[in-house]
Formats: structure tokens, sequence, C-alpha cells
């Protein structure tokens, strides 16, 4: 039997100019992962960094020492292109996604295997125990809760899952997100096809969707997407990844792509954008009057507030393939979310 059937879970690394500490204590974390009666491969992506990866001493000590592990280099830019450059290069059955700013509980591959013998009808697993690790602290307390939340924080005490054709709470988010190998397959001919476009980050701009949509791919297919209390992982966000500037553009970047996800997956789901869409007259004069008030009362939860409607409204332009109007973008500029 050829060693590609005996290999369980993929696990893939995509990292862009990491930060050292950060992807240190992501590979140490992978390294200890207990992986007794299975086989587990790690591919670790390089998207293009100033620094390449292979250059890095304590990235070499790592492949040498992990057994089935490999280092591939993506000169396409964006998180999505890497993901699917390291699924193709996968050979397991499952495919786990970390980031470089990723430290799995060791025992997250178990957990893993015990809920696909128990959950066949569940394609798609994210950690129920996220917690935020800012490891430089937080620059400004009074966004910290936003913060913790922005960079999905949760603590779930039952595993919970659905098949429910529009984003339910117990789906799990890109961060430790395990998928079954042969439905990624489907949404890797997808996106060759032209069917998928968002490309998730990509350089220094904080894009979203891609690991939303291969969820949503999950759920059309009839299959349930969920979380497990037993999965856990820790978050570490550095000093610079907390500041309001950066939540800013976070937030807008989260919240723009969400109707050209859900449409791309589903298409009957133009109707119900058509249906919601704000006309351009009271979009920009809501818009207007809120950033007004800001002026009064400049408090950051109310700005990021503000820049998450403007991104849900300029979402749904985007997917109808109408322009998002000059004032709205203007605002944009201003609030600096893009």
């Amino acid at each position: 039997m050829s060693l590609a059937y005996n290999i369980e879970y993929s696990i893939i690394i995509c990292s862009y100019n990491p930060d050292d500490r950060l992807l240190k204590r992501c590979l140490a974390a992978v390294q200890s992962l207990v992986v007794d009666n299975f086989i587990a491969e790690v591919i670790l992506v390089d998207n293009n960094s100033d620094v390449p990866l292979d250059t890095l001493l304590y990235v070499s000590e790592f492949l040498n020492q992990m057994p089935y592990s490999k280092l591939i280099n993506v000169k396409i830019q964006g998180l999505n292109y890497a993901r699917m450059a390291g699924i193709q290069e996968s050979k397991g059955n499952y495919v786990v996604f970390f980031d470089d700013d990723n430290e799995p509980n060791v025992c997250y591959l178990q957990g893993l295997r015990k809920l696909h013998q128990d959950y066949h009808h569940v394609a798609a697993w994210g950690p129920g125990n996220v917690e935020v690790d800012f490891i430089d602290g937080i620059m400004d307390s009074g966004i910290e809760d936003y913060a913790r939340e922005a960079f999905q924080e949760r603590y779930e005490t039952h595993i919970t899952y659905a098949n429910q054709r529009s984003w339910q709470a117990c789906y799990p988010f890109g961060t430790g997100l395990c998928l079954n190998k042969s439905y990624l397959k489907e949404y890797i001919s997808l996106v060759e096809q032209g069917r998928f476009s968002l490309s998730d980050r990509k350089g220094n701009q904080l894009s979203s969707g891609g690991d939303t949509q291969m969820v949503l791919y999950c759920i059309s297919k009839g299959v349930a997407a969920g979380v497990s209390p037993d999965l856990k992982l820790t978050h570490m966000v550095p000093g610079k990844r907390t500041t309001f500037e950066y939540l800013k553009r976070l937030t807008y970047g989260t919240s723009v792509c969400y109707s050209t996800c859900m449409l791309e997956v589903f298409p009957e789901y133009k109707e119900v954008i058509r249906k919601q869409l704000v006309n351009r007259t009271r979009f920009i004069n809501k818009t207007l009057k809120r950033y007004f008030l800001l002026h009064f009362s400049s408090k950051p939860k109310s700005v990021l507030k503000l820049v998450a409607y403007i991104g849900a409204v300029s979402g749904d332009y985007v997917a109808l393939k109408q322009p998002i109007p000059d004032r709205i973008n203007w605002v944009l500029r201003k609030l600096k979310a893009i």
C-alpha cells in the first residue's frame, strides 16, 4: 500500500513575512501534536515572503526533525492561492489549516479523529475553544473586547453543527479549520473555472472570505459544519495587529466580502441581496450622518460599527457589480479603513 493512503491528516501552514516569534511557537506546537496510530504530514507554504522561509534556521530544523514535512513556495500573492497549492500537494484524507500565528493544543488531531469517527455527516470542523494571546499587550484597552471577537476568540461548551444556507454562529472560521479533502478538490476546480473569486488575505491587504467560502461550499453539498470544545488552540496576536487602524481595515475587509461569498456559492442568494440593497441616496445620507456624529463622540467602537455597516452594504453593491458611491469611498478613506 502506498504512503499516500496511509496519511490521514495533511496540516497546511501558510505564511507570508511571518513574525518569527509566532511561527516558532506554531511549528513547535505542530511538532508536539499527538499522532498515535496514524500518520500526519505537514506542508509549510511560503507565499512569496521577503525573506524566504527556507533561509530561516528554525524552519530548516523543523523540516529536518518533522517526519512527512515539506516546504513549498507560491509566488502568486494571496492566502487562498497558498492554500490551494498546499491542498494540491497534500496526500491526506483530511486537510487542517493552521495559520502561522496559531498554536494548536497537543491533542488537536486526536480530537479531529474522534469527531470524524462519530459525525460522518459533518465535513468541516473548527475549534470550539480559541484563546487570543495578545503577546505584546493591546494598544487600546477600550477596544479589547472588540479585538478579541475580531480575532475569533470563542469558548464553546458543547459540540454544535448545522447545515443552513447562511452563516451560523456554530460554523468554523479559518483558524484551525479542517475539511474533507474531497470537497476541497471540488472547490479548487470551481476556483479554476472562475466561479469562486475571493483570494483571502493578499500581501498586506486584509481581504477575506476564502475560508468562509470553503465552509459554505460544504454546506451546499448537503453536509454540515461545526465546532467542538475538544478542539483548542491559541491565536497569537502581535502588537501591530491590535491598533485601531489595523482593526478598522480588518473590519472592512471581513464585512465587505460576505455577500459575494454567499452569492458565488448560492446563486439564488442574488434575490436576497436585491431585496436588502440600500439605495444609494439612503446609503450615502446614513453614512454621512453617522460620520458627522463621530466628530462629537469618536469612541472606537462607534467608528468600528460604522465601518462594519459600510462594509456590509458596500458588499451588496460589489456582489451585484454596482459601483460603491464616491462619497462612501471618501468616508472610508477619511476613516482610514481602506
